[in-house]
């Protein structure tokens, strides 16, 4: 078993250098711009991304145990329009303890697993690539300066921002404005769709 899981991590590592590789050849004619600008088309990328998997990736599990819990949630339901008041909450809380509450749970953790598989790994790897490719280091070896962006307010106050720090900010403006051009295009599409 411990050689499978060896040959398996092989595989990812390989696999993860060689996208860190090419991402390094896709971007690097962007560095001219600037480290915060590829740091905020790689944070706009992987919203891109998060958001075709979120909608296309469902499995067949979920979208069973979706029905599942729709069903049990139905039967709850129909349990609390008997006409006894008493025997509709004691058949609504048997259905409770019996069903619904494991079919609400199976159907939360497969939510929460595809949720995270499709929105919250791609991020967290983006954001190692960031911090891996744009560190202090590499920053200055790269541009001359250790950090991102570093301004000054005041007398002898100075703030330096990380590329860390930068993705972060750049994944919330990320969400931002792909909640807006979504908007935007679905206005357009629906005005052209009525005309």
């Amino acid at each position: 078993m411990d050689d499978f899981m060896d040959r398996v991590w092989e595989v990812i590592e390989a696999f993860l250098h060689n996208t860190v590789v090419f991402f390094d050849a896709l971007f690097s004619p962007l560095e001219i711009l600037g480290p915060g600008f590829v740091i905020f088309v790689l944070a706009f990328i992987v919203i891109i991304i998060t958001r075709i998997i979120a909608r296309f990736y469902v499995t067949k599990r979920y979208v069973h145990l979706g029905k599942e819990f729709q069903h049990w949630q139905d039967v709850r339901k129909e349990a609390m329009k008997h006409p006894d008041r008493e025997k509709g909450k004691t058949l609504a809380k048997n259905i409770d303890q019996a069903q619904l509450n494991r079919a609400y749970y199976d159907y939360f953790f497969e939510g929460l697993l595809k949720h995270f598989i499709g929105n919250v790994l791609p991020i967290l790897l983006m954001a190692s690539y960031v911090t891996n490719v744009y560190s202090p280091a590499n920053l200055l070896k790269r541009f001359g300066k250790e950090w991102v962006f570093s301004f000054s307010y005041g007398s002898s106050s100075q703030v330096n921002v990380s590329s860390l720090l930068w993705f972060v900010i750049c994944i919330l403006l990320s969400f931002i404005l792909f909640a807006l051009l979504k908007q935007v295009f679905k206005n357009r599409y629906a005005t052209k769709n009525s005309i």
